[in-house]
């Protein structure tokens, strides 16, 4: 069956000397696999087509058996030059791109995760970055996969909870915030969370663009408990370590000489 969907490169690698394996993100099929046959060939069609971080029309042959199909058109949509010569914006692409690869199971369409990412990366080629606009990002990639930490409500029983200073307990396990009640029965994967860091992630859990996030002032202390908070709930929930996580916040951390 001959296909033409819109696909964002998440990563490649080689197959033979001069064919490549893609890995793509699509609206309607998912996260996919193609072969492009003799891409690396020095005349070939697929050559400056797509690269890392492009959006690309693409066409290609699904196979109905096996899990890798095969290109037979690209044509680029969006290219990013920026992501290719900012090492801010490089590194958190990569780590973004990592992620959805390997959060989102292959061929399981969704629009919704698509646009998150196609959003981000022009986000980032128009100049925004830093570690609020990344938690954002994790954040709205949860809420698409209907895992969203719980942030207004006691993630055991329900009950609304009180607004104000306080330290609240946050259960990994249990997907969010716990009310008093709730917080003295099983202890385990728990971590104390003060107001104001809840109070950022609430706000950027509820924003669907990076403009606010980007605009939010953070201590090297709230970006700490955010980082271990977030990091803590993302491998627990979907089974992920990026590796690209680390060092992109670690890049990010940098001052520019």
């Amino acid at each position: 069956m001959i296909i033409k969907t819109n696909a964002l490169v998440l990563r490649f690698y080689p197959f033979s000397n001069t064919s490549r394996v893609v890995s793509w993100m699509t609206p309607d099929l998912g996260r996919i696999v193609t072969l492009v046959k003799g891409s690396q060939r020095p005349r070939s069609l697929f050559l400056g087509q797509y690269d890392l971080f492009y959006t690309c029309e693409l066409v290609l042959y699904r196979r109905e058996r096996g899990s890798m199909h095969i290109a037979r058109e690209c044509a680029p949509i969006k290219v990013r030059p920026r992501l290719r010569r900012d090492w801010k914006a490089a590194a958190t692409a990569s780590y973004l791109a990592g992620l959805v690869s390997q959060a989102v199971p292959p061929e399981a369409p969704h629009e919704g995760i698509f646009s998150l990412l196609d959003a981000a990366l022009d986000h980032l080629e128009s100049g925004g970055s830093g570690s609020p606009f990344l938690f954002w990002f994790e954040l709205q990639l949860l809420e698409q996969m209907g895992l969203a930490p719980r942030l207004r409500r006691c993630a055991a029983c329900g009950a609304a909870l009180a607004s104000g200073p306080r330290r609240t307990e946050f259960a990994v396990a249990r997907g969010g915030l716990l009310c008093p009640d709730c917080a003295g029965e099983d202890r385990e994967n728990r971590a104390r969370v003060g107001s104001d860091v809840l109070g950022m992630l609430a706000a950027w859990q509820q924003a669907r663009a990076p403009q606010g996030p980007l605009n939010t002032r953070c201590t090297s202390r709230q970006r700490a408990a955010i980082e271990t908070l977030l990091g803590g709930f993302l491998a627990y929930h979907l089974d992920v370590q990026p590796a690209g996580r680390r060092a992109a916040l670690d890049v990010l951390a940098r001052r520019v000489a």
